[in-house]
């Protein structure tokens, strides 16, 4: 059994892997471009506008939903980092056979919370099919899937580092950080 769950993990991992390479790559990409945008915005507002009477009132709008793709799109690689928020006040102190247990109590903890969220998500995007935004008047599909997208990347991960313990490539509450 822990054969079987070792293989799987070690295809998960590595597709794990090469997400978050690709998104780490993309999402500094999309960091710079809202600095390169927020930082027009700033020039535009303080010099720009001096010389030129017309205005850019998107800037303030991509930079707001980059920022929250953004946010979206790393969670999976911090979960995968074990960067995310950890209180392990009680972890630390806990036995080995009482480890696993609150392991794997805080992961089906984390998958309950991960598909109420992405039922709700999905809902969200289903009202809002019609939306567009302001300035961008990027459609609402696409403004209100980053939980959705997030969702999906965190449950990956915890899926993947559940199946990891369980095949013992390593033990509960460490990272796997390569």
């Amino acid at each position: 059994m822990k054969e079987n769950f070792g293989k799987l993990y070690s295809v998960m991992d590595s597709f794990s892997h090469c997400v978050r390479k690709f998104l780490e790559f993309f999402c500094a990409l999309l960091l710079f471009l809202c600095f390169l945008t927020l930082l027009f915005q700033v020039f535009y507002r303080m010099i720009i506008v001096k010389f030129v009477a017309f205005s850019f009132p998107f800037t303030e709008e991509f930079a707001r939903y980059v920022l929250i793709w953004i946010t979206y799109l790393i969670s999976g690689v911090n979960i995968y980092e074990g960067s995310m928020v950890a209180i392990n006040f009680i972890y630390d102190r806990v036995r080995l056979p009482a480890r696993y247990i609150l392991f794997f109590l805080t992961r089906c903890m984390s998958l309950i919370f991960v598909g109420i969220v992405l039922f709700y998500s999905l809902i969200i995007i289903g009202q809002n099919l019609n939306y567009r935004s302001s300035t961008l008047q990027a459609p609402g599909w696409l403004l209100f899937s980053a939980p959705t997208v997030g969702m999906l990347l965190i449950g990956y991960e915890v899926i993947t580092e559940t199946i990891g313990v369980l095949s013992g490539k390593f033990l509960p509450f460490t990272n796997r950080k390569s």
